[in-house]
């Protein structure tokens, strides 16, 4: 028995340093949304959807890769019941990757850093409203240096030059959510490196009692037709304790201004709590984002949105987990109650 494990110990540390390699990994989720009550009548409809986002990380040597990330999903909102419909696949990130000694640079399509609640928030629905001002699908330079001591904790810097992608990457496929033109205007588009991000960010501070935070700054330049720049701060605070044998406590506060929210002259802010608790293979976890829209124009009303989640599910030994959670949700004054299922599984290869 003891050669066996340490004949496959040596498989695996054989795999990690080959090149060139093929390191695949792919995120799989099944997910049923049912809006069984809203204000407008269209929006309660049951949606059956999936989500398949595959990581693929070509290693050339030690320090240079090139890492792909493709999504199948649907590429528009449902207007009527559906299942499994109007899915898309598109690449969201391909760029060319170089890492060395606590720095890193990357060159192509990939996702700027800003802001961590789009991915960290709790539960099925936590992450729903601050997906509004993740940074997606840019085509740009980037560069990352890592500092800090055992003590301090590690913190990480990354700046970002970039435009929005209107190369045929931006085209999806399977179906077509038609290719972006820079004709088209919005934020970033502009074919030029006017556009910015700068993050600062660690996983875990002990002078914080060990959690983590994000603080950021991004400039989007107004592309044709768009009337102003936007501008947008990220400040958060996020953390992971064990606060008992078995039970871990997962925190997360963030907040967002955007001055001239999508090159508006109205301005937009986010502000995202939420927890998680994890007793054993068990998840239990709450969250609410508040939605702030100053119009900045008389006569025109401000809106306030919010977005309430709670959520709980089980992680299998297989590997395969489910949730069950509940979104209440008001924006523009429309009130929607949803109840959803999300399955999810995970699957990884590596070919050298």
């Amino acid at each position: 028995m003891g050669t066996a494990i340490a004949s496959l110990a040596s498989t695996a540390a054989f795999a990690e340093e080959s090149f060139p390699r093929i390191d695949i990994v792919v995120p799989v989720e099944l997910q049923n949304d049912y809006a069984f009550d809203s204000d407008v009548r269209a929006s309660e409809l049951n949606d059956t959807f999936l989500t398949i986002e595959p990581e693929i990380s070509f290693r050339l040597s030690e320090n240079f890769s090139i890492e792909a990330g493709l999504v199948f999903e649907p590429i528009k909102g449902a207007t009527d019941d559906r299942f499994l419909e109007d899915q898309g696949l598109f690449v969201e990130q391909l760029f060319l990757s170089y890492q060395g000694e606590g720095f890193g640079l990357k060159a192509g399509k990939f996702n700027p850093a800003f802001g961590v609640a789009w991915d960290k928030a709790p539960g099925i629905y936590g992450v729903d409203f601050a997906e509004d001002y993740e940074l997606t699908e840019r085509i740009g330079l980037g560069g990352d240096v890592t500092f800090g001591t055992e003590a301090a904790g590690e913190h990480t810097v990354s700046v970002a030059t970039f435009f929005a992608d209107t190369s045929i990457l931006s085209q999806s496929f399977l179906n077509s959510r038609g290719e972006t033109r820079r004709g088209s205007g919005g934020l970033s588009n502009t074919e030029d490196f006017s556009s910015f991000s700068v993050s600062l960010d660690s996983e875990s501070v002990p002078a914080l009692g060990g959690l983590g935070y994000t603080l950021g700054i991004a400039q989007q330049d107004g592309g044709v037709g768009t009337r102003e720049d936007e501008t947008s701060y990220v400040a958060g605070v996020f953390g992971s304790f064990e606060v008992a044998d078995g039970i871990t406590l997962e925190p997360i506060i963030e907040y967002v201004y955007q001055d001239n929210d999508a090159g508006t002259i109205a301005d937009q802010d986010y502000f995202t709590i939420g927890n998680a608790v994890l007793v054993g293979p068990w998840n239990v976890s709450l969250s609410y984002t508040a939605r702030n829209t100053d119009a900045n124009v008389a006569g025109t009303a401000d809106v306030e949105d919010e977005l309430f989640q709670a959520s709980a599910g089980y992680a299998f030994e297989n590997g395969l987990t489910a949730d069950l959670g509940y979104r209440f949700s008001e924006e523009a004054s429309v009130d929607t109650h949803i109840l959803g299922v999300l399955f999810t599984y995970e699957l990884e290869a590596s070919l050298y």
